[in-house]
């Protein structure tokens, strides 16, 4: 028979266990996210979730009084998440965000300073390449419109032209 100090430390245990749970789905639903598009990244973090939460129960379960199920703990695990949800819910959302987006912008600006002396190369050594198509390509244009604009000077410079000769003959 367990003593009632017994049944207590096991009930605090596992609304210390609930608390870990409601932390953990506060972390699940930040990296979860609103955009829900993706059904296979939803589906990888609902399992990983659900087998979070299996074993933070099984570790309750197990750590606090050897895997002796009774209505109390599973109870404690109910408190201990309703509690931190109506206590800390807003503020560890807000705390698991603000770290996500700090986590985020470090990769980013990692990113960018390992990849800054390869733009620098590129830059140098595609930067005169490239000017040098466009202005093939500009030489290339103007050389496609040579014939249009030789035509059109020749109409025009042949009507002045035979203008000129019937002016002669006549």
């Amino acid at each position: 028979m367990e003593t009632v100090k017994y049944q207590i430390f096991v009930f605090l245990y596992t609304i210390y266990g609930g608390i870990i749970i409601g932390i953990s789905y506060d972390i699940y639903r930040v990296m979860k996210g609103k955009n829900r598009k993706d059904k296979i990244i939803t589906s990888f973090w609902d399992v990983a979730f659900l087998v979070l939460i299996l074993f933070v129960c099984l570790w309750g379960i197990f750590s606090s009084n050897y895997g002796d199920r009774r209505v109390y703990v599973f109870i404690g695990f109910i408190v201990g998440f309703v509690l931190y949800e109506k206590i800390l819910g807003k503020f560890g959302v807000y705390l698991f965000a603000t770290i996500k987006k700090s986590i985020v912008r470090l990769f980013i600006t990692t990113n960018h300073l390992l990849l800054l002396p390869f733009k620098f190369i590129y830059n140098i050594l595609w930067y005169p390449v490239l000017k040098t198509i466009k202005s093939f390509l500009k030489g290339f244009k103007k050389l496609c419109k040579m014939p249009k604009i030789l035509i059109s000077d020749m109409k025009k410079y042949y009507k002045l032209v035979i203008k000129k000769q019937i002016k002669k003959w006549v």
